[in-house]
């Protein structure tokens, strides 16, 4: 897998993520009955970028980690998302008059997704030498 496809894999799966709270802020500002429904959305999305982050900035592509210290940056990465997707859900449903904790969820969701989708054709397509 060549690293410059990588890379133009992972500034893509960024500027979807951009493009998706872009639009979502453009209907929150636009629609005044949707608020709650797209604050949570927005909410959510922002956790989302964390997850985005975590997953693909924060990774260990050129560095030789292995062993424990790999699987402790693993369980560190994983801590951080679940505690994102915590205050994510408890500021939702502290304020559900601004947001939605269902669309909260859903926005939350959507790194996970960006990153699976943007990354899936790139795996399936990997070519090996054995």
């Amino acid at each position: 897998m060549s690293q410059e496809r990588l890379n133009a894999r992972l500034r893509a799966i960024k500027w979807w993520g951009v493009a998706i709270f872009a639009a979502t802020a453009v209907v929150w500002a636009a629609v005044g009955a949707w608020r709650p429904l797209t604050g949570g959305l927005l909410l959510g999305e922002l956790g989302g970028a964390y997850v985005v982050v975590s997953l693909i900035s924060q990774g260990h592509r050129d560095d030789d980690m292995q062993g424990i210290a790999l699987f402790t940056s693993g369980m560190v990465g994983l801590f951080t998302r679940i505690l994102a997707l915590v205050a994510v859900m408890v500021i939702a449903e502290h304020w559900r008059h601004c947001f939605n904790p269902y669309t909260a969820l859903i926005g939350y969701l959507l790194g996970f997704v960006l990153v699976f989708v943007g990354l899936y054709g790139l795996a399936r397509n990997r070519h090996t030498d054995s």
